[in-house]
């Protein structure tokens, strides 16, 4: 019987390197390195006795000839390669020191993240990419199958233009039903920024049915936990959103399986609709932001001013009913 030789784990500082106008920088691969010709995040190997951080600020220097000033956590990913695996300890660098330059030959680009594409990237930079293209706010509301209700315009008007709106329906009718001439407008008008919730499986086999004309009209959709746990594939292709909501690390664990782009983990906070129901706080929320790849966005007794607090704890943003309700 042939064992299988367990792979090699390399940990790799990266940095998402921005500029004053919101632009990333990338680097083309040489022709002679794994995965050669595709474009990265600059950074390297951490070695043996250095931090992430020394690394990081290392690497950059060598490769580009800048020094690091200001840095943040964006995210830890896991990819399993067929010849290696790799840990990608991915920083924001959005202060930095000198000019940057192929110091190594190598081609650079700045791009603003809506131009980053997953294909001309290697597999384990795809959910950085997801994470740069993600906004800092999803609103949430709560909606039913005559939607869209009067307020929904008005409300709309508040968000910032980047800002992601999960239309939450605890029936779940409309997903599961055609929908009429008025709501498929709305929802084109929209839609580039609408997360619908999948319905609770239907029949024996479980089939989610959410409409092909609703599902065209967003820009993805969202599982609450109990949907989360009867999936067993992403219910959507690679250029929707997938969202799902989180309470733990067991639910978390399986969002990432099912290759989640993004979660709410709540309640971090007391929240208006749970009173005397405490929160995991923000200790507990750190611990399980960073049990992820996934975006994690923080959720429950929030409100605008939390977002550096919900950064700085992890999170990629923040969610919740009442952001933009005044």
């Amino acid at each position: 019987m042939t064992e299988t030789k367990p792979r090699k784990r390399v940990h790799v500082a990266v940095g998402v390197i921005r500029n004053h106008d919101g632009r990333i920088l990338v680097a083309r691969r040489s022709a002679g390195q794994h995965l050669g010709g595709l474009w990265e995040f600059p950074g390297g190997k951490v070695e043996a006795g250095e931090s992430v951080e020394q690394a990081l600020a290392r690497e950059l220097h060598e490769e580009l000839g800048i020094e690091v000033l200001a840095h943040s956590a964006l995210c830890c990913i896991q990819h399993d390669y067929s010849d290696k695996s790799v840990l990608l300890d991915v920083w924001i660098v959005d202060a930095f020191s000198g000019t940057a330059q192929g110091k190594e030959g190598q081609p650079l680009r700045w791009l603003f993240p809506h131009e980053l594409k997953h294909t001309d990237f290697p597999q384990a930079n795809r959910a950085i990419i997801r994470t740069l293209q993600l906004p800092d706010f999803i609103a949430l509301l709560d909606t039913n199958n005559e939607m869209p209700p009067a307020p929904l315009t008005e409300f709309l008007q508040k968000l910032p233009a980047s800002a992601l709106l999960r239309l939450r329906n605890h029936s779940a009718e409309f997903s599961g039903v055609t929908p009429s001439e008025s709501q498929l407008a709305f929802l084109t008008k929209y839609g580039q920024r609408l997360i619908i919730d999948m319905p609770a499986p239907h029949g024996s086999h479980g089939s989610h049915q959410v409409h092909p004309q609703l599902l065209s009209a967003v820009c993805g959709v969202h599982a609450n936990r109990h949907v989360l746990k009867t999936l067993r594939s992403r219910p959507v292709a690679d250029h929707q959103l997938f969202g799902a909501s989180c309470h733990n690390a067991e639910e978390l664990m399986l969002a990432q399986m099912l290759g989640a782009d993004y979660v709410l983990l709540s309640p971090v906070m007391e929240t208006a609709s749970h009173p005397g129901q405490s929160g995991m706080g923000w200790v507990t929320f750190m611990q399980l932001a960073k049990s992820t790849s996934t975006a994690v966005y923080a959720m429950g007794g929030l409100d605008l001013s939390d977002l550096p607090t919900a950064q700085h704890h992890g999170a990629r943003g923040i969610a919740g009913m009442r952001l933009f309700s005044t």
